[in-house]
């Protein structure tokens, strides 16, 4: 919902002059500029924080036997929920009164420095992005697959990552132009850098569990079309006379959530084993001897059973 209305506050940007240089507008669209500006600097913390916050649980939940590594997640999780929430307080009293922030004729008004600001969230950006795409690399490697299932499981567990270009984008953006009196382009970018860092890290945090819709879809088409096969290979047997009635049935083999990649994707998505398909792990036959002593002293004869 945030990023969605992020995302609505970057089209009435461009509504009222986002894109166009300051002189060729007018001052009532300038307030209104201003206005989206202070929006969407007030959306961005809590949409950042969030969809870090999805990023960094799926790797969490992976992970989570590896009590040591996680707990450095955590810690870094908390900074990050400090950070965004000491930020946001900063930027809706980033003047004061607050409406001075867009209409900027108050004498008596005091405003704190946005370039700051911009550049120290810009920084966090950086920051976090980074170690979001290294954090698998070595969770990931320490596991026990092959390398082909280890890179496979990197590259969705480090996707985004992906994020910090455009984190990088905006970071050389604010040095550069944040001191220029023609923000209506530099804030323009810098609220589409941000769009597209959400959106990014949104999609990724979806991919584990569209994985696991695309195999279970993929399994159910499997089956479907073996039963269909099937059932009319019976009924021609039928037709032809085929007095054989011992007709051999066997599931097709479930091969989309057997291997180890799977097996962390659908963890990553919380489904239950039990929709797993047949259990992995060691199977062994237990010897079971079983004594049974009678009323009048004497003992049965031990029975042994296979389980």
């Amino acid at each position: 919902m945030l990023f969605m209305a992020y995302c609505g506050v970057a089209i009435e940007v461009g509504n009222y002059g986002g894109g166009y240089h300051y002189y060729d507008l007018s001052d009532e669209t300038l307030v209104l500029f201003r206005k989206m500006c202070y929006v969407a600097t007030v959306l961005y913390c809590p949409m950042a924080l969030l969809v870090k916050i999805a990023l960094l649980s799926i790797i969490i939940r992976i992970f989570s036997p590896y009590k040591n590594r996680i707990l450095f997640i955590y810690v870094f999780l908390g900074a990050l929920c400090i950070y965004y929430i000491i930020a946001e307080i900063v930027k809706i009293r980033m003047c004061d009164p607050v409406p001075a922030y867009w209409k900027q004729d108050d004498p008596n008004a005091s405003c704190l420095d946005q370039r700051a600001a911009l550049i120290a969230d810009s920084v966090i950006s950086v920051v976090s992005d980074l170690l979001i795409l290294i954090l698998p690399l070595p969770l990931t490697w320490s596991l026990q697959m092959s390398r082909n299932k280890k890179l496979r499981v990197i590259g969705m567990l480090s996707a985004g990552g992906l994020a910090t270009a455009f984190s990088i984008y905006r970071l050389i953006l604010v040095l550069r132009d944040g001191s220029s009196p023609d923000m209506t382009i530099v804030f323009t970018c810098v609220i589409m850098s941000g769009n597209a860092e959400g959106g990014v890290g949104l999609i990724c945090a979806c991919l584990p569990s569209l994985n696991i819709i695309i195999t279970k879809m993929r399994n159910h088409s499997y089956k479907s079309r073996y039963y269909e096969q099937h059932a009319s290979s019976v009924q021609l047997s039928r037709v032809r006379g085929n007095t054989n009635k011992g007709i051999s049935q066997s599931e097709p083999e479930n091969n989309g959530l057997t291997s180890d990649e799977s097996h962390l994707i659908s963890y990553a998505g919380a489904v239950e084993r039990s929709h797993m398909g047949p259990r992995g792990g060691i199977h062994k036959t237990v010897d079971v001897e079983q004594t049974i002593e009678m009323v009048d002293g004497t003992e049965s004869e031990p029975r042994r059973s296979n389980l």
